[in-house]
């Protein structure tokens, strides 16, 4: 079976006027104030590192990594897909 690859780009909606872009392997975050763009990029490596550890198998397995790390970094997240089949 071949390995599933996956890239994560975070986008934070506020900002202070400061251009903030952090770049991992697997991801990229832009924009925020100095502390949303910190919560985000920590946010967002630790869910690159959950999926390393264990790649989720579903959509919802997804969903429930991302969820279960912004709610860890005290982040909020707008979920565009619904949970039910």
């Amino acid at each position: 079976m071949r390995k599933r690859n996956h890239f994560i780009l975070g986008k934070v909606l506020e900002g202070d006027g400061h251009v903030r872009v952090t770049r991992g392997e697997r991801f990229l975050v832009s924009g925020g104030t100095e502390g949303s763009h910190r919560r985000a990029a920590d946010c967002i490596h630790d869910i690159d590192k959950e999926i390393r550890r264990d790649p989720p198998q579903t959509p919802g397995e997804m969903r429930m990594i991302v969820r279960d790390a912004a709610k860890k970094a005290g982040l909020t997240v707008r979920d565009t897909e619904p949970d039910g089949p």
